[in-house]
This record gives C-alpha cells, sequence and structure tokens, in this order.
C-alpha cells in the first residue's frame, strides 16, 4: 500500500487519549474546553488551531497538537496568575514567555521536531515584534 508522504512542516495531533487526561485536569479546576464545528470555523479563520479566552476556557480545534494544547494551558495560567492585561506588549510578552516554557520542556512534553521547529520560529517572530514595539515607544 502506497501512503502519500508527509511534508516535513506536517505537525501530528496529540494522542486523544492524552488530550482527555489533561483537559479532565483542566475541568477540575473548573476549567472548560470547547472543541465543536463552530469552534473549528472560528479558529480556521484566526489561523490557530487553539485560542485561550480565559483562566478557564480554551477553544480547540478537532485535532490540535501537543505544542498548541501544552501553549493555550500555560496561557489559561497566565490569565488565572494575573498575568494578562490586555495590551499588545503583554500579549507579545507572554507569547515569548509561553514559546519559551516549551522550548524548555521540549522533552518532557514530548513535542515532534516540526513543533520546536514552529515554536522556535514563532519565538523568534513574538521577540522581533516586542523589540520593534518597545522601540517604536522610545
Amino acid at each position: 500500500m502506497n501512503r502519500k508522504p508527509k511534508s516535513n512542516s506536517y505537525v501530528q495531533p496529540m494522542p486523544r487519549k492524552q488530550f482527555l487526561r489533561l483537559m479532565h485536569e483542566f475541568k477540575e479546576i473548573g476549567g472548560k474546553y470547547i472543541c465543536n464545528k463552530e469552534t473549528e470555523e472560528f479558529l480556521s479563520l484566526q489561523k490557530a488551531e487553539a485560542m485561550t479566552i480565559d483562566g478557564f476556557t480554551i477553544l480547540f480545534s478537532r485535532r490540535p497538537s501537543r505544542a498548541a494544547v501544552y501553549e493555550e494551558l500555560f496561557h489559561a495560567k497566565q490569565f488565572r496568575n494575573g498575568k494578562i492585561n490586555g495590551s499588545f506588549e503583554n500579549m507579545l510578552t507572554c507569547e515569548v514567555e509561553a514559546q519559551e516554557y516549551l522550548l524548555n520542556n521540549a522533552k518532557l512534553l514530548e513535542l515532534t521536531d516540526p513543533e520546536i521547529i514552529q515554536t522556535r520560529q514563532a519565538l523568534e517572530w513574538y521577540r522581533q515584534k516586542l523589540t520593534e514595539l518597545k522601540g517604536e515607544e522610545i
């Protein structure tokens, strides 16, 4: 049987059992996650796999990657800890922190090589935007 080769940028979804275990833990602290057709359409428009609304609400596409799940759980924790204030600079700072968390814990989180590459690229982009923003304020 011939299979179509996957591109180097293919990011495999988090195994369903692992996703459900993490979501069970999230629910235990009062969190909820939404993953339905409307959420999928909304995230598609945003060009995102997932999105954190607040400390207790996360939107997920049907089959998010490990990196997306762990990143959004990290952002939810940032919300609960009062780190997110809604400013653009704060958003960039929190994104940098989340990307650094993913990279520093890549082995523990079992991130794949494509996820690590994408996370490094995202970190570089957020750092650049933060530098540009701070440069404009001076």
